[in-house]
């Protein structure tokens, strides 16, 4: 082989070596592409999960101190029910008193005019 056309071989093969290394860059630049694309898709598809999952919980606590509140409620009134019960009884004794006492004062006072 003449050194011109192991000169032109080694050129052929220095060009298909950079087109491989041109082809290998292309090829790692668009996977690298779409590597950020699908995850960015993946990530979207994450928080969409989370996002899910928090308002599945969040929806939970909030039907949990709706209840909670229904019967502190329900537990408050039933307490105001008892002292109103409580001050009614009170109050007729204490009109009760006020009469007898207001009954003995009358009575005094015809005692004294007799």
């Amino acid at each position: 082989m003449e050194k011109a056309e192991i000169l032109l071989e080694i050129k052929k093969a220095e060009d298909t070596a950079k087109k491989i290394i041109a082809d290998a860059e292309e090829n790692y630049k668009k996977h690298l592409v779409e590597l950020d694309i699908e995850m960015e898709k993946l990530l979207e598809k994450k928080k969409g999960e989370i996002d899910i999952l928090i308002e599945k919980e969040l929806r939970t606590e909030i039907d949990r101190i709706s209840m909670e509140k229904q019967r502190a409620i329900s537990e408050g009134v039933r307490e105001i029910e008892k002292v109103r019960e409580q001050a009614l009884e009170k109050k007729e004794e204490a009109i009760n008193f006020i009469f007898e006492k207001f009954m003995r004062y009358v009575d005094e006072l015809q005692r004294k005019n007799d």
